[in-house]
This record gives structure tokens, sequence and C-alpha cells, in this order.
């Protein structure tokens, strides 16, 4: 059984989701969002345990700029394992940062955006 939740139509954004989903705790939700400018995103919301006492719902917002999205999608399958390293690179950058601000004892974000650019495809 699958612990996560993945409400993402496109293949490809689903794909995105399952290969960092290792990175995240049981329960995490992945969706896929079309913002009014029509910019993909791919929502991560999780529960955090480990910023303070309780539990602190996090959100990370993937945001994959049009055109590196486009030219993603048209690579074939096979080349897409260097988008998953860069992408697994941005999010777990993203955790150590969320991680050193706790450390730090500094207010850790309810919401976090990560913007995909040119290196990703």
């Amino acid at each position: 059984m699958d612990d996560y939740q993945y409400d993402c139509p496109s293949a490809d954004i689903d794909m995105l989701a399952h290969v960092i989903t290792d990175l995240f705790p049981e329960q995490t939700q992945f969706a896929e969002r079309i913002d009014d400018e029509g910019r993909t995103s791919l929502v991560i919301h999780y529960i955090a345990m480990r910023f303070g006492s309780g539990a602190r719902r996090i959100t990370i917002d993937v945001r994959f700029d049009a055109a590196t999205l486009a030219r993603y999608r048209a690579l074939p399958v096979r080349m897409h394992a260097r988008s998953y390293a860069v992408l697994r690179a941005y999010v777990e950058a993203t955790l150590g940062s969320l991680e050193e601000a706790y450390a730090n004892k500094e207010t850790v974000p309810r919401t976090v955006e990560i913007e995909m650019g040119e290196d990703f495809a």
C-alpha cells in the first residue's frame, strides 16, 4: 500500500512526485496545480515533526518555468534522469535550509517556493 497521496493528472508530473517521495514522511500529499498564468506546479503538503514540540504543516510549491517544462516534456523518457536529479537536489537543499533555520532558532516558514528554471531541462 502506498502511504502517500498523489493528485497529479499529468503522468510526467506524477512521476516527478514519485522521484522525491522518499524525502518526505508518510501521509505527504503531492498535487499538480496550474496557476492563473498557466504555470504548472508540484505542490507538496507534509507534516514536519522535527521543527519543535508539535507537528507543523509545511507546503513546498515547486514551480516550473513554462518553457523549461515544455523542453522537459519534449525529451525522450530515457533523458529524464538529469531532470530528476536536479529536482531532487533542489528539494533536498530546501529541506536542508528549513532544518538549518530551525537549528539557528529562526522561524521555519510554513510555505516555501522552489523555482525550477533552465537547469531542470
